[in-house]
This record gives C-alpha cells, structure tokens and sequence, in this order.
C-alpha cells in the first residue's frame, strides 16, 4: 500500500480548470487500479502555504541556539506548521505536482511550497561528495496547463525544469510530465487537447 499526495495550485478550485480535469481522469484511474493507496489532497492556496518571512528566521534562529522557551505563540504555531507540512510531504512515496503555468513558471504558492520542503538533513544533504537526495525510489507526476505551446522546444518554462531538478536533489528521478498545451493558441482544438491529455493521464496513472 502506497501513499499518494496531491499538490494543487489553483485559487478557484470550483471553476473550470484543464490541469484539474486532467488531474482527476489521473486520481480516478488511480484509485481503481489502487483501492487500497491512501490519497491526500493538498491545494497550497486554500490551505495557505506557511510563510518564510522575518518570523521564520527568527524562530530558526532560536531554534538553532535552543532557545525554543522563546518562541512567540504566533512562532511557535508556524514552526508546527512547517513541521507537518514537511512530514507530510516526506512521508509519502508518490507525488502529483497539478498547476497552470504562470509567465513560465510555476505558481508562487507552488514555488513557496516548493521552499518549504526544500529542507537539509530532511529531503537532501550535502556530504564530501556532494549533494544527495533523502527521497529515493519516489515517483512524481506533474500536470501542468498552458495556453500557448511549450513543449517540446517551443519556449522556455522556467517552472517545469525548477520542479525537475528540485526533486532529482531530493533523489526522486522518476518524473513524468502532462501538458495540457494550446488552448488558447488553437481554441478550436481546445476540446481534442484536453481529450489528449485525459487519456494519456489515464495511461500513466495505471503502471504509476
């Protein structure tokens, strides 16, 4: 029995989305191919991602030098935050990375997710060697919408390629991408794109 998390980045959630539909064609073949998988769902807007600011690195400061008995209630309750969200993310085998791209890149709520789980000793650490991920043997799927057409080698996204290469440190190599591509640039093709998509999702959702 596996364990499967979610990671969505969508503010409208209710609204029609192409990753979203594409996304649930995934999570549906998912479940019958796996009935017994635990799936948890973990939409970094709703949710609201917990901040890196000035609090942050003052609480990281006194954490560092034991000075916990120092916290502020408003620190202390953010540091928890981290800590489950962190555990969370380290505690499962399979992820499902869904966002709409945003100017090349990925959402800032996905990026400051991204942040939070980037943590040395948890999901990589540096040896004499150099860098080695803490998160072998994971598996990773990213679905990701654009109205234009990006791939392959049709201009730059910045997001996909950051997603990659943060979770091969992390030691998880076995990525696989859905793009859901050119709605916008070909509306009269909207419907077969999506169509495309749901059934290669569903194709990859069965071996995943």
């Amino acid at each position: 029995m596996a364990n499967m998390l979610i990671i969505q980045a969508h503010p409208k959630t209710e609204d029609f989305s192409y990753s979203l539909t594409v996304a649930d064609s995934f999570i549906t073949t998912y479940k019958e191919k796996n009935p017994k998988d635990n799936i948890t769902i973990r939409n970094v807007y709703t949710d609201g991602v917990p901040p890196i600011n000035d609090l942050t690195f003052d609480a990281w400061l006194k954490l560092k030098q034991a000075n916990s008995h120092d916290l502020t209630s408003i620190q202390q309750e953010m540091m928890n935050k981290h800590h489950d969200w962190l555990e969370e993310f380290i505690n499962h085998d399979k992820y499902v990375f869904v966002n709409p791209m945003y100017n090349h890149f990925l959402p800032a709520e996905m990026k400051q997710y991204i942040d939070l789980v980037s943590v040395a000793r948890k999901t990589f650490k540096y040896t004499e060697d150099g860098l080695v991920g803490l998160l072998p043997d994971r598996k990773a799927v990213h679905i990701q919408a654009a109205g234009g057409y990006y791939h392959p080698n049709h201009q730059t996204d910045l997001g996909a390629e950051y997603l990659k290469n943060t979770l091969n440190r992390f030691g998880c190599s076995d990525i696989t991408s859905i793009y859901v591509e050119g709605m916008s640039a070909q509306p009269e093709k909207a419907v077969d794109i999506l169509n495309a998509a749901k059934e290669k999702a569903k194709l990859i959702a069965n071996t995943f």
